[in-house]
């Protein structure tokens, strides 16, 4: 079961273990619903900033990678 909806980036946070870099992030939907997500750091585009629009990609309704909106 693959899955994306729009959302926007409410919060972000890289952090690193063991020399692997993550991002902690937080995402607002438009149904006025937040999720967290922590993710590797090459499934989230570089720059990313809160405020940001993004398309959340699911699997299993596991947040699995963020992807920016095409303008």
């Amino acid at each position: 079961m693959f899955g994306e909806r729009i959302a926007t980036v409410a919060e972000l946070e890289p952090y690193e273990v063991h020399g692997s870099r993550h991002v902690r992030v937080v995402l607002a939907f438009p149904d006025q619903s937040f999720e967290q997500a922590q993710l590797g750091a090459e499934s989230v585009p570089d720059g990313l900033r809160p405020g940001d629009p993004v398309i959340v990609r699911t699997a299993m309704n596991v947040v699995v990678a963020l992807e920016r909106v095409a303008n």
